[in-house]
């Protein structure tokens, strides 16, 4: 992305990296710093930051999973062992899990980070990369008009055609396709009603 860089992180930069995340994602969903310095140790190549002028406005973290199709992630504690990686790191593993992503709104870090993750599934020669989506316009689209199915929330579109949730409608225009929306991904996400679409990007 123009006007970003993005590089693997160090423990230096750790602070910011805490502080984004206190910044950009509500109570419930947050990392704290000890889960981080965690991904760091274990998967330091998965870890990125995104810089723009200067200043931290992105960071994503990933472990390498054993990833079937037949048997997707049923949960991001499950899949993440709680976001400490320690157990579900298989560095042996055929697939790139996303363990978390997250950007200043507009800032372009974004895509920039998912740019270098996708860039680190092909030097690793992995099948693919696989995360889990939070849904978060659907608790709040069925306050404003009425109850309505996860189903039918994540087929909702705008004028353009583009998906209604703001959160899919980015994954989509970063070339990811939903594979199935998994009831309870996440904990203590109630923008998403706990909900959380598994979406992959195939190396190929």
């Amino acid at each position: 992305m123009e006007g970003i860089e993005t590089r693997n992180a160090t423990f230096s930069d750790l602070d910011k990296v805490v502080e984004l995340e206190n910044k950009i994602w509500p109570e419930g969903t947050r990392a704290p710093r000890e889960k981080f310095e965690s991904r760091l140790k274990i998967f330091s190549v998965g870890f990125f930051i995104a810089i723009k002028e200067g200043d931290v406005v992105g960071v994503s973290t990933s472990e390498i999973i054993n990833y079937d199709s037949r048997n997707p992630p049923t949960s991001w504690e499950a899949i993440t062992d709680n976001g400490w990686i320690k157990k579900t790191h298989k560095p042996s593993g055929n697939a790139l899990y996303v363990v978390s992503i997250g950007a200043i709104s507009r800032s372009g870090g974004g895509s920039a980070l998912l740019e270098a993750q996708k860039n680190l599934c092909r030097k690793l020669s992995l099948d693919c990369m696989i995360l889990g989506s939070r849904i978060p316009g659907y608790d709040d689209c069925c306050r404003k008009n009425g109850e309505m199915g996860i189903n039918d929330y994540v087929k909702l579109t705008r004028e353009n055609g583009d998906s209604f949730d703001p959160e899919l409608r980015f994954y989509f225009r970063n070339g990811l396709r939903t594979i199935k929306i998994v009831a309870n991904y996440m904990e203590d996400d109630s923008e998403s009603r706990n909900y959380g679409a598994l979406m992959v990007w195939l190396n190929n």
